[in-house]
């Protein structure tokens, strides 16, 4: 059996994509599948225990430049390995991989018109990074359907390289009550491409709604807010306390890989909003919530918001555990072993 390398930068439980690949690792681990961990920083803890290589921190200020430079560190790391033992199961843009799994929307979706954009050395960069670890791969794995379509688009040249998704598990917990008012959440560092503003135009065009926003601080939103008195700014907050204050979470991202509060909220059958163009989406079937085109008008948002705080029972937790993600990528491992 192979040893399982799983390469990430940051390993940990510290959210987003280092937070998925902590998760999966720990299931593995379970599966009883032998697993070691590349990476810069460790956050793990000792948790799960496995072997940890540190590579150490780039120096560099430019990101492409510190992936240049993790991807250097893991080549001569496996320079010294029997590589035919280890089967290099990569997150990160690094030029060896043996499975990619791919967590963010290709490069340049979305800026189709923004010209200036590529006037930036450090934009073609990026897309050659991109293009060289999708290029050595031997497969591809994406983290939802809507992004294996949009890596067939940007990439053709994968072919059958690109695998079906495999999408993130998410921890069981108590499943919470529904508040009685009629509270809308929101989550996201970065709100503008998340779609704070919509869900903004949808508590102004609802004057019974209350609004709850985690992530950002009030100043980091400008005059988003002016002359709206119904929202609380919690910055940043423990998930659990944001998720026991609203009824409803509302997530019309314009731009998403995945989008784990999705999930997380689901899981505690709290109903879900969100953008069609939003990884998470194809999770979201009618007894967890409502998916609307992101172009929708806010007519649709506002109608949507009513009937989902109108329901007077929670959904079903949303279930979808770490072994099953872990059983998908043992099979994928297993068609590279073979």
């Amino acid at each position: 059996m192979k040893r399982i390398v799983q390469i990430v930068r940051r390993f940990g439980p510290t959210g987003g994509m280092e937070e998925i690949v902590w998760q999966l690792t720990r299931a593995l681990v379970e599966a009883g599948e032998n697993v070691e961990v590349l990476c810069e920083v460790d956050e793990s803890r000792g948790q799960p225990s496995v072997p940890v290589t540190v590579l150490g921190e780039s120096s560099q200020r430019q990101r492409w430049r510190k992936h240049v430079d993790f991807s250097k560190r893991v080549d001569q790391w496996a320079a010294n390995q029997n590589s035919r033992a280890l089967l290099f199961h990569s997150h990160e843009m690094v030029a060896r991989a043996d499975v990619c799994t791919f967590h963010s929307t290709p490069h340049g979706t979305g800026d189709e018109h923004a010209w200036w954009k590529r006037l930036d050395p450090g934009w073609h960069a990026n897309q050659w990074l991109e293009c060289r670890v999708l290029q050595a791969a031997r497969r591809v794995v994406p983290l939802s359907p809507l992004l294996k379509e949009q890596l067939a688009l940007r990439h053709p040249f994968l072919n059958e390289r690109l695998l079906p998704a495999i999408p993130p598990g998410v921890k069981p917990v108590k499943a919470s009550r529904l508040v009685n008012k009629p509270v809308i959440g929101f989550m996201g560092w970065e709100w503008k491409r998340k779609g704070l503003g919509r869900v903004v135009e949808i508590c102004r065009a609802l004057p019974q709604t209350r609004l709850i926003i985690a992530g950002p601080l009030r100043d980091d939103l400008g005059n988003l807010l002016d002359g709206l008195d119904r929202v609380e700014v919690l910055g940043f907050v423990d998930r659990q306390e944001f998720f026991q204050r609203i009824r409803l979470l509302v997530h019309p991202a314009r731009l998403e890989a995945f989008g784990m509060v999705i999930s997380e909220a689901m899981a505690r059958s709290i109903p879900v909003l969100v953008s069609d163009v939003t990884g998470a989406s194809s999770e979201v079937c009618p007894a967890y919530g409502r998916v609307l085109p992101l172009a929708a008008p806010l007519e649709d948002w506002t109608a949507a918001t009513v009937e989902l705080l109108e329901k007077d029972r929670p959904p079903e937790p949303y279930r979808r555990g770490w072994s099953e993600v872990a059983e998908a990528y043992q099979t994928v491992y297993a068609q590279l072993s073979s």
